[in-house]
């Protein structure tokens, strides 16, 4: 079946999410769930700049990932990497996470996350670029916190907002391109199928990043056209423009009521994460270009 496929406009993007919520809503019995939350935490020297921070986003289903951690470099290995993961930590457990989950690279801090007791769920070889590693990892939080891993730090862990979240995002930024040079800017990528009245009925979202990394943020199909290869169609094209903008590898993520779907188009899983939310489990899968 032939399908004419055409860019997404603005406003796409927010309507496709919409659904999306929907489908996940009706997927999933919700019985204890907080709001979106940023916490960020920051350190700073005697003038009040930033030397070091994290950015811990906690999400409704009480999960906690720390998204962002950066020390400058004058102050690494003084115990300040330390106390903002025991600060995250505290922060999680106050509202009732589960488990946190980090992204790392074999070049960032995975040895200090395992002092801390994390541990590695997936793994990616050759990314961000060949002859490195990423890692993902997850701490349970069930059990009582033990601080016993944590070095003492002289330096005050302060509450920051939005502002900082952005600094301190940059900083890390900053440092992983001295580590693994950027390659070009960040390019989006949208398409989507229109009925005969111009009403979206499928819609994908995905994006390339600096490193040549095509994660896909978001791909659906309406109920009455599921199973008619429509979303086989939609995310082949996605696939083929994120490889002509230079990727090598495209990410996504699935739940259990879909990660067959990505399966039988080539993804394999690389992480689970069971109990994301309570008797449901996320998927991270990966298909190289």
């Amino acid at each position: 079946m032939e399908f004419k496929i055409i860019p997404c406009v603005e406003g796409d993007d927010e309507l496709i999410a919409d659904k999306l919520n929907a489908i996940t809503d009706s997927k999933i019995d919700f019985e204890d769930t907080i709001e979106d939350e940023l916490v960020v935490f920051k350190v700073t020297d005697s003038d009040g700049n930033i030397i070091a921070g994290c950015n811990l986003l906690i999400n409704c289903w009480r999960v906690a990932d720390l998204d962002i951690l950066w020390v400058e470099e004058t102050y690494r290995r003084q115990g300040v990497g330390s106390a903002l993961i025991r600060g995250a930590e505290r922060a999680a457990r106050e509202k009732g996470c589960r488990f946190m989950t980090l992204g790392t690279f074999d070049f960032q801090a995975r040895p200090l996350y395992e002092k801390f007791g994390f541990e590695v769920c997936g793994t990616i070889e050759d990314c961000p670029a060949k002859g490195h590693t990423h890692y993902d990892m997850i701490k349970r939080l069930d059990a009582p916190s033990n601080d016993s891993a944590a070095a003492s730090c002289v330096f005050e862990i302060q509450p920051g907002d939005e502002d900082d979240a952005e600094y301190i995002d940059d900083k890390l930024v900053e440092y992983n391109w001295s580590q693994v040079p950027s390659v070009h800017d960040f390019e989006g990528i949208g398409r989507k199928i229109q009925d005969d009245n111009g009403e979206p009925i499928a819609a994908g979202f995905a994006g390339v990043n600096f490193w040549n990394i095509a994660f896909v943020e978001m791909l659906w199909v309406d109920e009455p056209y599921r199973n008619q290869g429509i979303g086989s169609c939609l995310l082949s094209d996605i696939e083929r423009e994120a490889k002509k903008k230079g990727a090598c590898i495209v990410m996504i993520d699935a739940r259990d009521w879909n990660v067959e779907f990505f399966k039988k188009l080539g993804y394999t899983v690389y992480c689970t994460l069971e109990d994301y939310p309570n008797g449901y489990s996320k998927y991270k899968l990966q298909k190289q270009l």
